[in-house]
């Protein structure tokens, strides 16, 4: 009997021990969620404490312009997990939660908030180049959900005449605002004069490197944009 009681005392210590040191742990993340939301408050994050965990809203931005907002509703258990969120497929919410939840919260939080600010900021050139420079586009700009592939053709007058190009961006680095391949084509021409050619080239520079609004802001201060091509 004695032998069974004292059994039964050495079995429940590690459990006890066990739970003590979980508790503890929760304890723990939750003064490092506390951390994190204190810290964060004036760098795009927002949130707040909540019977289960953490509710984290992300706020993107893109030159100054307030964009789009997501939330991230964490349990604060062993593990940590996600228990709602509104964060779009695409984004690789998953592998970065994977990496990076259970082990360093804010570098998922940082990691999260880099793509989603690249989307937003991709999907706001886009849609700026189809809302205040459609007249310089011929034809629909298409483009993806995640806005990391757009293709259009649009029309400059170099020289006096009036010459559509075709541009097709590509944006490999869901992080960057920029893409990282860009490729200008003539349409509807096969020879075409040398200085053509020098503009061509410098548009994919100017692609390559300023944001597509912008590209198009330059083109109508520097160039006669036309209407249509007759």
């Amino acid at each position: 009997m004695e032998t069974h009681v004292e059994a039964s005392v050495s079995c429940a210590e590690p459990a006890q021990t066990l739970a003590t040191s979980d508790q503890r742990a929760l304890q723990t993340a939750c003064e490092n969620m506390k951390a994190v939301l204190q810290a964060y408050n004036f760098t795009g994050f927002s949130g707040k404490l909540t019977s289960r965990g953490a509710c984290i809203c992300i706020n993107t931005a893109f030159e100054g312009n307030f964009l789009e907002s997501y939330f991230v509703d964490l349990v604060i258990q062993k593990p940590l997990w996600i228990h709602h969120h509104s964060v779009p497929a695409f984004i690789p919410l998953e592998e970065l939660a994977a990496k990076y939840l259970q082990t360093d919260i804010q570098h998922f939080l940082y990691s999260l908030s880099e793509y989603l600010n690249a989307y937003a900021g991709r999907k706001y050139q886009a849609d700026q180049l189809q809302n205040d420079f459609a007249a310089s586009l011929a034809g629909p700009l298409q483009r993806n959900a995640l806005c990391n592939l757009l293709s259009f053709t649009y029309k400059v007058e170099p020289a006096g005449q009036p010459f559509p190009f075709g541009a097709r961006l590509m944006y490999k680095d869901l992080t960057a605002t920029l893409p990282t391949d860009v490729s200008v084509t003539y349409q509807g021409k096969d020879t075409v004069p040398a200085s053509w050619e020098e503009w061509r080239v410098s548009h994919e520079n100017l692609f390559r490197t300023t944001p597509l609004h912008q590209v198009f802001a330059s083109f109508t201060r520097g160039s006669k944009l036309v209407m249509d091509l007759t």
